[in-house]
């Protein structure tokens, strides 16, 4: 019995460790076999990630898990990028308001806070002129200044990966 397991433990490491070498960053697993640089230990430690759920330590920044680690932050980055650019006319009538249900919506997928959205929709109207610079502006345009914007504002700073 204890043969079988090693078996598929050293089975499982070598057939996941290649697909697996960005779990290998942080997780329970790095907890446990560390990280020295070896691929034994990395191979271990990006087994363990996968096989507990590296998620979980990435959702709630656990084990040496960062804002960064988390996958969603990342897939959230990608529908504000298509909904912006679904919704650039809607958002343009919106952002030159300071209001709007396409304002919020881009508000909430930024994961502006509640407390923060008043914040959110006066930086949008005070600086529409440069949101919207010219007119035929894009959406990936117009989030990069955004962002900028965002960087510079003491209140929204927190929301933007620098």
């Amino acid at each position: 019995m204890n043969k079988i397991l090693n078996t598929f433990v050293l089975g499982s490491t070598l057939v996941l460790a290649p697909f697996s070498a960005s779990f290998a960053a942080c997780g329970l697993g790095n907890e446990i076999w560390g990280d020295n640089g070896s691929f034994g230990k990395k191979a271990l430690a990006s087994t363990t990630n996968v096989l507990t759920y590296k998620g979980i330590s990435t959702t709630f920044e656990i084990f040496g898990c960062g804002p960064g680690d988390n996958i969603f932050k990342t897939v959230s980055n990608e529908k504000v990028r298509y909904y912006a650019s679904q919704n650039l006319d809607h958002l343009a009538a919106q952002f030159a308001r300071g209001q709007g249900e396409h304002l919020d919506a881009i508000a909430y997928l930024i994961q502006i806070r509640e407390e923060d959205l008043e914040s959110f929709n006066t930086l949008a109207q005070a600086n529409f002129e440069l949101l919207f610079s010219h007119d035929k502006i894009t959406a990936d345009e117009m989030l990069f200044n955004l962002k900028q914007l965002m960087i510079k504002d003491k209140t929204l700073s927190s929301y933007v990966e620098v």
